[in-house]
């Protein structure tokens, strides 16, 4: 039912624009538009409104008059509800009395805190060589830049001189100038001029796509969601376009044949660059895009690694011999984290090195506001047990915002980073239950909003991720419950209060996680550790926490199955041959590669040529069947989530898996194999469902086995894979005793084959008891070493496993399926792995192991059978192997 004007209709007057006024948020009175098309009503942001004289309600644009709410249906009522929440401030209340607060529920709770301050920074600003043209300059000034901050300048200087730049600036530094200044440039000084923008998030290419409004002449803004927009540079057009997966071909189409500058990912990057000669239709638009393309925009570079930054090493390449084919070079610019090697990065990712290699801006002239960094461990429980010694380290943050809420009677604008998908829909499933009771306590009063806080993770529908980041800025909720997913430059607005639940795995990661806070005003960034053995080591030593150096980003640019699937690739995409092969490949790593040769042939120095006539692409990383979760009510089914790997299947969505949704429980009816859908049904449950995998290792290649010392050999290899369901156990949402184990086995396999590495022990008498602890401690260790999360490997320890011949062995395996290059860093590092190991478990008091140092939270062996002392003495006598055979090599 339409919005009506009762007097517009008795005069029979069109009903297109009405207007809402809202006193709702702190009495003040706010206005917003309200536009009526025939597809339902669009509503614009709040307004401040200074004329008091109007009562809340709908006001019709026309002739001011007040809709009759009867007349109102009650959806409308429903989309019409004003449901801002009033904000706790930093500006209202100093940040030192939220953090005297903090500290209050430390001491209450017996937290350990520990504070360290980042001072306010002023901006240092930086000329440019020559003037920006008026049409950017122009534009620049009227959103209050008329300087550019120093590293912004000497970035777009190098990029004008020809140069590559990698730019590892921090946080809301504006880097996006960084790019969007050279390619705006471009277009503007010549017509034919093209560009590419890579991000590895959707939701990234869609900011930058609403970021370019600031320099549109145009007197309106396209709708930005279509994905497609026309923007004025004086008196030149120029089309931008998104294309990825899921939109609609008429976006597709406008883009492949009007837009001048692409924003895609290296997923969708890889489907078009096969287009390039083999598509009837798009083939010479996008033939036409690469012979003028002028820049390659790489955005989060460090996001690049393990088997995906080893396969855009590859793909980086193509597109480089396919301009070069076209008779253009393209120029690279990228925008990174802070990592220990982002040149080496930039420079392995492009191939570009020597004269052509990058240049390195890392000296930050944006200005900075004040940042106070909290570290807390949680406080001992009353009723220890053999798992756990401390308070879960989410209930430490439940408890600060429920002091805040309760205090204050507002929550300060948060961001939670917590884990994975699951744990993030849990914890905020447990946040909003404690926030809505501590306000009802406080006010007395019933109808509170069901959600301050909603989850955030990768698996959410793109629809339900643009209406959360609507909301978080206009401000209906307090907060977001978010996976790394929100770590990287996607705009959520102004936040004041980050709260980690857990370390995020690298510094890089630290630091792109705590930058989400004090962009435009003082910023608290919560450091809450658990109980796994590299966070207790942290949290005993501070000062190497907040002082180390950030972790190298690993690839493997030689992994001859990706070297060979990419080289055929590239020759596909010139018609088959290609010319000057060295320059990208390396050509002595594909010939290593099974089958490569019957596929491929020199036909004379340097140029190859395919000899198959049909060519597969496989997807850029091959995670297997993908599924979407349908939720059904009645008659109608809707998709909840999607993007979901057979490994995430298996563990949260089998059959009979009950898991939350948006507040909600759902469980599993059926899995489709044939149509990748699995339907689900909302249902009353008091509890989700936990499951129990198993991984079974088989050696398929044994690639190399060396002696190290006289009690450690070392093996590394490709292994295969088999993970196994087995049953699972009910988790109540509301406190209790989770169930015994309900065997499952109406579940399929999943296997895939990866590269891993193998540590066997000479000694027989070694118990598995202190082979556990060593694997565990490595498991702690790594992360601190590699850059990698913990969910990219796996360890395995036993002395009964027959495929390695039964004796004390420790398998150590990538899970993304190879070409990671964390084994050739794990294998080249293993000295200081096992050091930082020692130091893991040596750090700790105790002398019978404790969840502060031999335990895993996922251990699946629930952390049984550990013996500390033996653990240590195992590491420290192969330690101490490994160092005196390397001073007998360096003697020698």
């Amino acid at each position: 039912m339409p919005l009506i004007c009762q007097d517009c209709f008795t005069s029979k007057k069109a009903q297109l624009n009405f207007y809402q006024i809202s006193t709702q948020l702190r009495g003040e009175p706010y206005k917003r538009e309200i536009k009526q098309p025939t597809n339902g009503l669009r509503m614009a942001e709040w307004v401040l409104h200074p004329e008091r004289q109007l009562g809340d309600g709908i006001y019709c644009a026309a002739c001011d008059s007040l809709v009759n709410d009867l007349l109102i249906s009650k959806d409308e009522r429903e989309l019409l509800k004003d449901n801002r929440m009033e904000a706790l401030s930093f500006n209202d209340i100093p940040l030192s009395k939220i953090i005297s607060d903090i500290k209050e529920v430390s001491n209450r709770e017996g937290s350990k805190l520990q504070q360290y301050s980042v001072p306010e920074k002023d901006a240092t600003f930086g000329d440019l060589e020559y003037p920006l043209p008026h049409e950017l300059s122009m534009k620049l000034k009227e959103k209050g830049i008329g300087q550019l901050y120093s590293h912004q300048a000497v970035a777009v200087n190098k990029v004008r001189k020809g140069e590559n730049v990698v730019i590892t600036t921090g946080t809301a530094s504006g880097k996006s100038l960084v790019y969007s200044i050279p390619v705006l440039e471009s277009f503007i000084e010549d017509d034919k001029a093209t560009a590419l923008y890579l991000s590895p998030l959707k939701a990234l290419t869609r900011d930058q796509l609403q970021s370019l409004d600031m320099f549109d002449h145009g007197t309106s803004s396209s709708e930005t969601s279509f994905g497609f927009k026309t923007i004025r540079l004086g008196d030149k057009e120029v089309g931008v376009g998104i294309l990825e997966g899921g939109k609609a071909d008429s976006v597709k189409e406008l883009t492949y044949q009007n837009a001048r500058y692409w924003l895609t990912n290296v997923h969708y990057l890889h489907y078009i660059l096969q287009g390039a000669v083999h598509f009837k239709k798009k083939g010479p638009a996008i033939m036409n895009f690469f012979k003028n393309l002028k820049y390659v925009v790489v955005d989060e570079l460090h996001a690049y690694n393990g088997v995906l930054g080893s396969k855009v090493s590859m793909l980086l390449r193509r597109i480089r011999s396919l301009c070069k084919a076209l008779g253009t070079s393209v120029q690279f610019i990228t925008c990174s984290a802070s990592i220990g090697n982002p040149k080496e990065l930039a420079e392995d990712i492009t191939g570009l090195k020597g004269i052509n290699g990058f240049s390195l801006i890392e000296e930050d002239g944006s200005p900075a506001y004040q940042r106070e960094i909290l570290l807390m461990t949680p406080g001992l429980l009353g009723n220890q047990t053999d798992n756990r010694l401390r308070r879960a380290p989410i209930s430490e943050a439940i408890e600060i915002l429920k002091h805040l809420a309760y205090k204050y009677g507002k929550l300060p604008k948060s961001i939670l980073f917590h884990g994975n998908r699951k744990s993030t829909e849990t914890a905020s499933f447990e946040l909003n239950k404690a926030i809505r009771t501590t306000l009802r306590e406080k006010w007395g009063m019933e109808g509170m909003p069901q959600e301050y806080f909603s989850p955030f993770h990768a698996h959410i529908n793109a629809y339900k991720k643009q209406e959360i980041m609507s909301r978080i800025k206009k401000g209906e909720l307090s907060g977001l419950v978010s996976t790394s997913a929100l770590e990287m430059g996607i705009d959520i607005g102004d936040l004041d209060i980050c709260i980690m639940v857990g370390y995020a795995g690298s510094k890089a990661s630290f630091l792109q996680q705590a930058g989400r806070v004090g962009r435009k005003g003082p910023g608290l960034v919560i450091q809450i550790f658990q109980e796994d053995p590299l966070e207790q080591y942290y949290a005993s030593n501070p000062v190497e926490f907040m002082e180390r150096q950030a972790e190298h980003v690993a690839i493997d640019v030689s992994n001859p199955n990706i070297v060979a699937e990419h080289l055929q690739y590239a020759a596909h995409e010139l018609n088959g041959k290609i010319s000057g092969v060295h320059q990208y490949f390396k050509v002595s790593a594909a010939r290593k590669s099974a089958g490569f040769l019957d596929n491929m042939a020199e036909i004379k120095k340097g140029t190859w040529e395919l000899t198959t006539k049909e060519l597969l692409y496989n997807p850029l990383v091959s995670g297997g069947k993908v599924y979407s979760i349908l939720s059904q009510k009645g008659n109608t089914k809707d998709v909840i989530l999607e993007g979901v790997d057979e490994r995430t299947v298996l563990r949260d969505y089998h059959y009979g898996a009950v898991f939350l949704y948006n507040q909600h429980t759902y469980r599993v009816l059926r899995i489709s194999q044939r149509t990748n859908e699995i339907l689900v049904i909302p249902i009353k449950a008091e509890y989700t469902t936990r499951s129990q995998v198993k991984d079974s290792i088989y050696i398929e290649t044994e690639l190399e086995r060396s002696r190290i010392n006289e009690s450690l050999e070392f093996g590394k290899g490709t292994l295969e894979v088999t993970r196994r369901l087995w049953g699972y156990k009910k988790v109540p949402l509301y406190g209790g005793s989770i169930s015994d184990l309900i065997t499952e086995t109406n579940m399929y396999l999943v296997k895939y084959t990866t590269e891993g590495l193998w540590l066997q022990f000479a000694d027989n008498q070694v118990t598995d008891s202190a082979l556990h602890v060593v694997e565990h401690a490595l498991t702690s260790a790594i992360p601190s070493v590699v850059k990698c999360s913990n969910s990219d490997f796996a360890l395995l320890s036993s002395s009964n496993l027959n495929e390695f011949g039964n004796v004390p062995t420790i398998v150590l395996y990538e899970t993304g399926g190879g070409g990671a290059g964390i084994m050739d860093t794990v294998s080249e590092r293993l000295h200081h792995i096992l050091n930082k190991a020692l130091s893991i478990l040596k750090s700790c008091e105790c002398d019978e192991g404790c969840p502060n140092c031999t335990h895993l939270s996922r251990c699946e062996r629930n952390n049984e059978s550990l013996d500390k002392q033996g653990g240590v003495e195992l590491i420290a006598g192969v330690w101490d192997g490994m160092k005196r055979t390397v001073e007998v090599q360096v003697n020698l």
